[in-house]
């Protein structure tokens, strides 16, 4: 924790710091050119700035320009002027989050007439003051070679209409996009973390004869999650207009590209058991190695971990954290299972997995503790963010959750030889899995919520 305290980081908070010129300025000569500045480093694909005119509706694409990481130069062609314009802009962080916004630019003031005679270019700038009144000043002749036509731009004064369309985004809207990313993403944590937690439930807990039980079910949800994988590299693809193989080598799509590669070695796993080129437990499990750690590493990849905080800590931290909740719920889910499918050694599986869980609860507390810590400056980050906001939920549920458990642990499991208990315990570890099923819901919103 001291770490974390003393370790420099992004700010978590104000994602978009301000432009240049600043927000609801009024501006006395034409603008081709806007500043935005981020408080996090920002990527260029899927990223855009218009300014759309209040009077007309016409929106004016700008054009991007890279001044630094977190600096943007977006150039209007032709300026803005005469009108007042909303600047609309959606930008891209590191991590995936989307970070959009608008604010508004007061260029009525402003009209520009050039005039060709001669070859020689005249331009006059009309200023119009806040009572209506104007004054004329006019620049000095510039010599040019080509012959350009009369261009010109009046307005009147008014109110931005907050309600006036951005541009166009396609047959699919963004919203849509990423919520189609958001369920691949949620598919690829509960069904990873659950086949895992499984699996190993499976080996250290349960303890059966043969070697994967329900082979078939395996590969099944191993190749779910490798389609999910396939789907959010997709939707990546959209969110930025790239192409899908571009998409696949983008810096966004390592996390499920890892998992679906992951997912595609569980599958070969479960495959070589089912068709039995693999007959002994050591070969299996060897063989599960990579394919499980590719599973939970994933993450690491991906969302906050890769821009918040000291790179390699919040790594670790989120490794762990996906590890023991991996546990956590393929134990439960472990339980509910045997709870149905082999009472006679319920009660022992249950004891064994009892002791075991306790390690995993606290180390799922204790490693989320410290990316939070990571993630928000001070404790009033928790209410006035959405990052925030969505922690609490998932806060409570882990806790519920935790209750859940502790009630198993400390007054259930030590009674399940009666078989009321074992219908009752069947019952309440069905709703812990639920609870648990909704934590992990809510930390694939948590990964791309702006903090």
């Amino acid at each position: 924790m001291a770490v974390v305290a003393l370790a420099p980081g992004v700010s978590a908070h104000s994602d978009f710091e301000g432009s240049e010129p600043a927000a609801g300025a009024v501006l006395d000569e034409p603008l081709d050119s806007i500043t935005l500045r981020f408080a996090t480093t920002v990527i260029s694909e899927g990223s855009s700035v218009a300014a759309v005119a209040q009077t007309s509706g016409v929106a004016t694409q700008g054009a991007l320009v890279e001044e630094s990481d977190t600096n943007w130069l977006a150039v209007f062609t032709p300026p803005l002027q005469g009108d007042l314009f909303r600047i609309v802009y959606t930008f891209r962080a590191e991590d995936g989050h989307l970070i959009e916004g608008e604010f508004a630019l007061n260029a009525v003031a402003t009209t520009t007439t050039t005039t060709v005679a001669n070859d020689v270019a005249t331009t006059t700038t009309t200023t119009v003051a806040n009572d209506g009144e104007g004054t004329l000043e006019v620049s000095e002749p510039v010599e040019i070679t080509s012959t350009t036509t009369e261009v010109s731009s009046t307005s009147q004064p008014g109110d931005i209409d907050a309600g006036a369309p951005p541009p166009a985004l396609g047959p699919l809207s963004s919203s849509v996009i990423d919520t189609v990313n958001h369920i691949s993403r949620l598919a690829q944590n509960l069904l990873g973390m659950t086949v895992v937690g499984y699996l190993v439930f499976a080996i250290t807990c349960w303890r059966r004869e043969d070697i994967l039980p329900a082979p078939r079910v395996s590969i099944s949800v191993a190749v779910v999650i490798a389609l999910a994988g396939l789907l959010e590299i997709a939707t990546i693809g959209r969110q930025l207009d790239i192409a899908f193989g571009d998409a696949l080598s983008h810096q966004l799509s390592r996390s499920p590209l890892i998992t679906t590669c992951a997912a595609a070695g569980v599958a070969i796993a479960a495959l070589s058991v089912l068709t039995g080129q693999v007959s002994s437990r050591s070969s299996f499990r060897a063989l599960l190695v990579i394919p499980c750690l590719g599973l939970l590493v994933a993450p690491a990849f991906d969302g906050h971990t890769v821009s918040m905080g000291p790179r390699l800590l919040h790594a670790l931290s989120d490794v762990v954290h996906m590890g023991s909740t991996s546990m956590w719920i393929g134990s439960v889910t472990g339980l509910a299972v045997v709870a149905r499918t082999d009472r006679q050694q319920l009660s022992a599986v249950a004891k064994r997995t009892a002791k075991a869980l306790m390690g995993t609860v606290a180390a799922v507390v204790l490693s989320g503790v410290v990316m939070t810590f990571i993630v928000i400056d001070d404790l009033s980050s928790l209410t006035d963010s959405t990052w925030g906001r969505i922690l609490i939920v998932k806060m409570v549920t882990v806790l519920t959750a935790g209750l859940i458990g502790a009630v198993h642990h400390w007054s259930v499991v030590p009674r399940l030889a009666s078989r009321d208990v074992q219908t009752t315990f069947q019952r309440s570890v069905t709703i812990e899995l639920a609870v648990l099923i909704a934590v992990i819901a809510v930390s694939s919103w948590l990964v791309v919520a702006m903090p």
